[in-house]
């Protein structure tokens, strides 16, 4: 029982449920969403139907596992959220099962760090939304400068505005609820910050990782399935499943492990720094979302252009979160948000305090 109790199991429990909950749900929204473009293609029913339609009919079976994986955990999020207030504070370490396990000066000496509202909360929201998203934007254009990219003729401008907008608010407000205010803020209460920070930064680069892979392809009778593909039929109600293995399997591939994660890892590192240095969200949330709105605008104007050497591949990968130059972007990043949170303090724990006052 003392294992069902922990924080941590709890944790551990949501997130395996959450992948599992996506999988069980990926067939039945992918053929939902598949019967609604349809319906939308031949008649108009109103505006939000028929934009809603209209994105459903494009969308491939990959897409839907990542936006079931998102209601999944919001669906999941009040209960994690009612089991973590059954008590009144953390259990000691010495009750949890992971004790033996822990030297004592990974241990929090405090109950955590309660999230809290700053006055420059705006500005940390604009001004983590330009460094990051300017930053990764000029990198970008360097590697266009340098060749190792090139634009498309004619560069669509509306179409990456449109596809980096929706992610860039969505996406940073989930997942930094999700990681930086719920995730964090449990580790918090268990760890010494500099452990909570890691954990939840490996953490948050792992899900990341485990997106579907590139060479899904969905089924359809009488038509050849592509060399090198995995067949799905999302007919089959275990589809969502047949996904989820494929995701698994990427592990598999080093190379792509040691660049994507340690990228992952970085930014990870980045988002939880600024939250518990302003002990707020809105730093957090302007960093992902500027560099979700660089990756994502850059990713559909540009093109990779092949590098006969391989030194090249190692400085670049496919995209702006592989390789050596987009790392030294990160770290220039975290310079500068170190910077920031010094310039303009929060009521967040500062290098020179050891210690979090429990209210205002």
């Amino acid at each position: 029982m003392r294992i069902i109790r922990s924080d941590a199991s709890k944790l551990i429990l949501y997130l395996i449920s959450c992948f599992l909950l996506a999988a069980l749900m990926t067939p039945w929204l992918y053929n939902a969403g598949t019967l609604l473009g349809e319906m939308t293609e031949d008649k108009s029913f109103n505006r939000i139907i028929d934009y809603v339609g209209e994105h459903a009919r494009g969308a491939e079976l990959p897409k839907y596992f990542k936006r079931c994986l998102l209601l999944a955990a919001l669906l999941l999020l009040p209960p994690l959220i009612f089991a973590l207030r059954l008590r009144n504070k953390p259990a000691p370490l010495s009750e949890s099962p992971w004790a033996a396990y822990l030297p004592s000066h990974v241990v929090a000496p405090s109950g955590g760090q309660p999230l809290r509202n700053s006055r420059w909360g705006p500005l940390q929201l604009l001004t983590g939304f330009l460094l990051a998203g300017g930053l990764l934007s000029g990198t970008g254009w360097l590697l266009v400068s340098m060749e190792w990219f090139s634009l498309k003729d004619p560069v669509p401008w509306d179409l990456a505005l449109q596809k980096a907008v929706g992610p860039a608010i969505s996406a940073s407000l989930l997942e930094e609820i999700v990681f930086r205010g719920v995730f964090l803020g449990i580790c918090l209460r268990t760890f010494r910050p500099a452990t909570a920070i890691i954990l939840v930064s490996v953490l948050f680069s792992a899900l990341h990782f485990l997106q579907p892979p590139s060479n899904i392809a969905v089924f359809i009778p009488g038509e050849p399935i592509p060399e090198g593909a995995v067949s799905i039929d999302p007919r089959s109600q275990f589809s969502g499943f047949q996904l989820l293995q494929a995701i698994l399997m990427r592990f598999q591939d080093f190379e792509l492990v040691l660049f994507e994660f340690i990228s992952l890892t970085a930014i990870g590192l980045i988002l939880a720094y600024a939250r518990y240095a302003t002990a707020s969200l809105w730093l957090p949330i302007g960093l992902h979302s500027g560099w979700i709105f660089a990756y994502v605008s850059f990713k559909k104007i540009s093109i990779r252009l092949h590098q006969a050497d391989e030194i090249s591949g190692y400085l670049v990968g496919s995209s702006l979160k592989e390789g050596l130059i987009p790392m030294a972007t990160l770290a220039l990043t975290a310079i500068l948000v170190v910077l920031f949170v010094r310039i303009f303090p929060s009521r967040g724990i500062t290098p020179t305090q050891k210690s979090l006052p429990t209210d205002d």
